[in-house]
């Protein structure tokens, strides 16, 4: 699976880039909301990512105050109803392993966010407060659909991935949907996690993604 990273100059263009689904539902039998989006790199700027959910009452108790990088017990975004930003980046070889470096935007309703980078699941590191407030998203609500708008800043996907972001260069992504709230649990997928068990931190199945 190969996801074309196109080039815009302004956020209002992203949707002319190309719409990924969210359609593959896995390991449980649960709630399965219509979800949808758009990656494109905002020149200058960074990667810019919106996406969409149909839900009209999205379950939201975790917020900026209680939840800020996840470090308040008790309140995680993923309990939330939630959508995912995941970027992998390939080890020095080209290849990309269970435990090459990744970043996760995870995001709910109301736009709490939870952020951190590293290689494998365990012993990741959250952001300074500096960079975690550039990269908080933007929410839209309408109805009975919601969604995020996400900056990636360009400066923290070259140090983090050692990437350019010029044409023809690869990294990898996959978007989610979750909550992990047993009455309404679910785990929607972009790329498909080959996993027995529910686990989103797996790059070596995330997607292709090329800046054309």
């Amino acid at each position: 699976m190969e996801y074309l990273v196109k080039r815009i100059t302004e956020k209002e263009e992203i949707k002319k880039c190309e719409r990924f689904e969210v359609a593959n539902y896995q390991w449980v039998d649960g709630p399965k909301p219509e979800t949808w989006g758009y990656m494109g790199y905002l020149e200058g700027k960074g990667l810019y990512v919106e996406m969409y959910c149909k839900e009209s009452s999205p379950r939201t108790e975790t917020n900026m105050e209680n939840g800020k990088s996840g470090k308040v017990p008790g309140f995680r975004v993923c309990d939330d109803s939630t959508v995912e930003v995941f970027l992998g980046f390939a080890d020095e070889d080209g290849e990309i392993r269970e435990n090459s470096m990744y970043v996760n935007f995870e995001m709910n309703s109301a736009g709490a966010l939870y952020a951190a980078y590293g290689k494998g699941r365990k012993g990741r590191s959250h952001f300074s407060d500096e960079v975690y407030d550039s990269v908080l998203p933007e929410v839209y609500k309408d109805g009975e659909c919601w969604g995020i708008k996400l900056l990636i800043p360009e400066t923290l996907i070259k140090e983090l991935g050692k990437v350019d972001i010029e044409n023809g260069d690869v990294f990898y992504c996959n978007f989610y949907k979750i909550s992990e709230t047993p009455e309404i649990e679910h785990y929607g997928t972009f790329a498909e996690i080959k996993n027995e068990k529910p686990n989103f931190h797996l790059p070596q199945y995330f997607a292709k993604a090329r800046v054309e």
